[in-house]
């Protein structure tokens, strides 16, 4: 994998996907695109999130700046070690963090809720307002101040993680997801400068559901291929609670497949091939 590639995904993960997709957003363009109206309720199932979040979610998706519907990602991984790694997100940086050093930062801040900076100017607070097998629901609140000027942008985002599990005929287990995105920008004086900047968004947005999707799987992956560098990596992290390592060591073993390597991945720095041995 192209590692600056790479290094745009993690930032996606870190802050929730919508504070990197803001961090292009002053570069000039000629036209802009068009709003519609969703009904809340035909994407999410409202009466399952807390009420405290559901009309936050609603508006959100209801009255939308941008949204981007990501292609569905395909790749072998243990239900198990996929939900691990999609529940908690310090894990997939840890992991992420010991193979590409990077200024992008994660810290929980309570039971579902987190708080990410991406060493750019964007920063971000985002929760899970929803988790079940197949469907996480995220709401994030975002900032955005350029460092090469005084421009200041926040907003609001919705990102939804629908998720599905098969097997092969032989038994090896795969998952299928795929990502959806709503983001509302709340900064006052935004619709002066929509028509100049909007579709610059809209692109980056757009290749970056794409990218979210393509991190966690790729975690996943390594996880499966390099369970010993996995197992590792995790008992150092002292910021991650130590029940939440325990277990996650324990899931490795637990599922870990006959001909995984022994070794550590690395980032293929010429190729584009997702990581080589060392």
């Amino acid at each position: 994998m192209d590692p600056h590639t790479a290094r745009r995904m993690l930032r996606t993960l870190v802050l929730g996907l919508g504070a990197f997709a803001l961090c292009g957003l002053f570069s000039p363009v000629a036209t802009a695109g068009l709003r519609r109206q969703t009904d809340p309720a035909q994407v999410v199932p409202l009466d399952q999130i807390s009420p405290e979040y559901r009309e936050a979610v609603a508006e959100v998706i209801r009255d939308h700046t941008f949204h981007r519907q990501g292609k569905a990602d395909t790749f072998p991984c243990h239900p198990r070690v996929y939900l691990a790694l999609l529940n908690e997100p310090a894990l997939t940086l840890a992991l992420w963090q010991d193979l590409s050093s990077h200024p992008a930062k994660l810290k929980r801040i309570g039971p579902n809720r987190y708080y990410g900076t991406d060493g750019s100017g964007a920063a971000a607070t985002w929760e899970f307002v929803l988790r079940t097998p197949k469907l996480h629901v995220m709401l994030c609140d975002l900032e955005y101040a350029s460092p090469r000027g005084n421009a200041r942008l926040t907003g609001r985002i919705v990102l939804l993680v629908r998720s599905g599990y098969f097997k092969e005929v032989n038994g090896d287990p795969w998952v299928q997801h795929d990502i959806e995105a709503f983001v509302k920008i709340d900064s006052k004086g935004w619709k002066a400068v929509a028509t100049t900047v909007r579709p610059i968004i809209e692109r980056v947005l757009e290749e970056q559901v794409q990218e979210a999707g393509w991190f966690v799987s790729l975690m996943g992956r390594l996880v499966a291929s390099y369970p010993n560098w996995a197992s590792k990596v995790v008992a150092n992290q002292e910021d991650i609670p130590p029940t939440s390592r325990h277990d996650f060591q324990n899931l490795i073993v637990q599922t870990r497949r006959p001909g995984a390597f022994e070794g550590r991945p690395a980032l293929a720095e010429n190729t584009d091939a997702n990581v080589k041995t060392r």
